[in-house]
């Protein structure tokens, strides 16, 4: 969990005893917003809230007893935070910069790095510790999107650098990931 996904479950802990009112706490979010300077911090921020407003809601419908959303404040809650949340994301998407990753991008550059992944699992024979040691900083660094393209491509090759000069990763092993991104993921370091 990065900085920005702790801000962000920290919100969420105080603003928590809501009496299930979307509009104050829509402001509250608007209001949190101003704090970030960057459009990249902001969609971390409103994208960690998205996927914990989504798993409390789906976790309050198999309790819920209403026949239908409106008979429920929770579900009525859940719905318009949902919205007004979707909404606040693809206004400041449009705004974004270029150099910063779009959701079109993480969902790619994500897709990438589990295809790697099973790519990897496939060469791994015998060498379940450097998979997972491998596998693990693939799947940290998906919580660094928030960085710009060129600073996140940095710490994928620095990590990479790192578990092979350290011997994590045997230079068999660190020649056939090399081979492997080249060959399959030639635009994925393309800045």
């Amino acid at each position: 969990m990065n900085l920005i996904q702790q801000q962000a479950n920290d919100f969420i802990s105080t603003n928590s005893d809501y009496p299930w009112e979307h509009k104050k706490f829509i402001q509250d979010v608007r209001s949190e917003l101003y704090e970030y300077r960057k459009d990249s911090y902001k969609l971390e921020f409103l994208n960690h809230l998205v996927n914990k407003a989504k798993t409390d809601y789906d976790e309050h419908l198999k309790i819920c007893t209403a026949s239908k959303i409106e008979e429920c404040p929770t579900n009525q809650f859940f719905e318009n935070a949902l919205f007004f949340l979707q909404e606040e994301i693809e206004d400041i998407e449009d705004s974004l910069d270029p150099a910063e990753f779009s959701r079109y991008e993480k969902e790619q550059l994500s897709k990438a790095i589990t295809e790697i992944l099973a790519e990897l699992k496939k060469i791994q024979v015998g060498q379940q510790i450097t998979y997972d040691d491998i596998s693990d900083q693939l799947i940290e660094l998906k919580d660094f999107y928030f960085l710009n393209k060129k600073n996140w491509t940095q710490l994928f090759l620095g990590k990479m650098t790192e578990m092979i000069a350290s011997g994590v990763v045997s230079e068999s092993i660190s020649k056939e990931l090399v081979e492997l991104i080249k060959t399959n993921y030639p635009t994925l370091f393309g800045q």
